[in-house]
């Protein structure tokens, strides 16, 4: 490598440039990994846009509170209209709170993918609809 950079800048100079390398390498390569996978999770990335779908009631097959206690959300297995189950989580205390045997989900797809996702809703929106 040191006559590969001595022949484009002179031996002097390939030297400086040789020590450098050898010294910093580790931290250069680790910057420039760095660089290029938030370059990538920036362009590969779906922007999230959504559209509504439907406010559904579904029966919940299981819910526990996160942290023991419903104020910091739930976690809950529900059994979605066309027979498959699902995991839902809310952070929202006052949504957890409405979770029983039954639930309101709002059913969202996202533009990009077409996929369906789904979140807790507080009950007068299925009431609603």
């Amino acid at each position: 490598m040191l006559s590969i950079l001595s022949t484009f800048f002179g031996p002097h100079r390939a030297v400086s440039i040789y020590v450098f390398l050898k010294s910093w390498w580790l931290v250069i390569t680790g910057v420039a990994t760095l660089i290029a996978v938030f370059a990538g999770l920036l362009l590969l990335n779906d922007d999230g846009t959504h559209e509504h779908h439907s406010f559904l009631t579904v029966e919940v097959l299981s819910a526990t509170p996160i942290n023991g206690d419903l104020k910091n959300g739930v976690v809950a297995s529900v059994r979605l209209p066309d027979g498959s189950a699902t995991s839902v989580t809310s952070t929202e205390g006052p949504v957890a709170r409405t979770v029983g045997t039954e639930a309101c989900i709002e059913k969202r797809i996202y533009v990009g993918s077409g996929e369906p996702r789904y979140r807790f809703k507080l009950p007068r929106y299925c009431d609603a609809s």
